[in-house]
């Protein structure tokens, strides 16, 4: 598995031309090896990449990071191709010319959409070899077909008008000053486009879990928000909710303070509790003045507290259970529009509406691009 994990089997694949004239001399060939190992070599110097980091190019042999000579060549270069974070083209005129990096830089690109990833970032190009006026590929420009800038890779040859790679001349190594400080600046790129890409996997493999468990039959712990004064009703949601297979945080219903430090106190605790939850539900009795106040400070506020520390969706839900008392066009508007969804916890058994609810939300997460 690659550094930035799944999907990915590979952090970067290099795709450079060959060079061929048609007789089998392939003269960018032992240069972009080169430039490879060497990128791979950098690359490796931070601990962090040391173990992971696995590059890919179709000359290398090493078990599972080249092309298996026993395996279909162009089924199973595109494999590889799309499971690759990173696209590295080493650009020449001979790049543009070649069908065979076409199709590698088309597969790439089809698989990221695959993938549900951008690929905006994603590209590195590294201009070995002038192109002069050759126009680039539309995948490698801008929106307005601007060439993407790249690395500059390349240096004139002393008495010539033309140009060479860094490090033409010292193959196979060591490289120049000159070749190695272009080289980190590539390397330094990268480095945080790979731990960008990292922490978004990560992040899609937590919500994927998320939603798996908010859409299960039970199990999922719902932070039941009441007041002390209300403790009775409280209690007995709280106790339907435990015996349909939920697990109810807090243990008791919230202190009613008038004291800034104390009521401070207590959003603080509120706020660390929601963060290990599903799911909050706004207990609604027929205290409409107080159900106002706790769609604001809890639903909204304290809602929005909790999922920015935890990365959590955290739905929240307003169990009515006072009916027309409470539920005016006016207050569920209001809900509404601070992404709490009513429940009707006037009718029994109401905790199918709370698996309901749920499972929804699951749905729409699970669907959302």
């Amino acid at each position: 598995m690659a550094y930035v994990g799944s999907p990915f089997l590979h952090d970067v694949f290099v795709s450079y031309s060959h060079g061929d004239d048609g007789s089998g001399q392939s003269y960018l060939q032992p240069w972009s090896l080169a430039f490879a190992r060497e990128l791979e070599r950098e690359l490796r110097s931070d601990r962090r990449f040391r173990q992971d980091l696995r590059v890919f190019l179709d000359d290398d042999h090493r078990p599972g990071q080249g092309i298996d000579p026993m395996a279909p060549l162009t089924d199973q270069l595109r494999d590889d191709i799309g499971a690759s974070a990173i696209l590295l083209v080493l650009m020449s005129p001979d790049y543009l010319a070649s069908k065979w990096c076409a199709d590698e830089r088309d597969w790439w690109f089809g698989s990221q959409a695959a993938h549900g990833l951008p690929a905006d970032e994603r590209v590195a190009v590294v201009r070995i070899w002038p192109t002069g006026t050759e126009p680039w590929p539309a995948a490698l420009t801008d929106a307005r077909g601007h060439q993407l800038v790249g690395f500059p890779f390349s240096e004139p040859v002393e008495g010539s008008d033309s140009h060479r790679p860094l490090g033409w001349f010292e193959l196979p190594g060591p490289f120049s000053m000159a070749f190695r400080k272009a080289l980190i600046a590539i390397v330094g790129r990268l480095y945080p486009r790979l731990d960008a890409l990292k922490a978004t996997l990560e992040s899609r493999v937590r919500a994927d879990a998320e939603i798996a468990r908010l859409g299960g039959d039970g199990g999922q712990t719902i932070y039941l928000h009441g007041r002390a004064d209300h403790a009775k009703a409280w209690e007995a949601a709280g106790m339907a909710l435990i015996e349909s297979g939920y697990a109810i945080v807090p243990g008791e219903p919230d202190a009613v303070e008038h004291d800034p430090k104390k009521l401070q106190d207590v959003r603080e605790r509120r706020v660390e509790a929601l963060c290990g939850c599903d799911a909050l539900l706004l207990l609604g009795t027929d205290d409409g003045r107080a159900l106002d106040a706790d769609l604001v400070v809890v639903g909204k506020h304290d809602r929005q507290s909790a999922r920015a520390r935890s990365n959590r969706l955290l739905p929240c839900g307003l169990l009515d259970t006072a009916g027309a008392a409470v539920a005016t066009p006016v207050r569920r508007a209001t809900a509404r529009i601070m992404q709490t969804d009513w429940l009707d916890g006037t009718r029994n058994p109401w905790t199918t509406e709370v698996q309901r609810w749920l499972n929804e939300k699951a749905q729409r997460a699970g669907a959302a691009p």
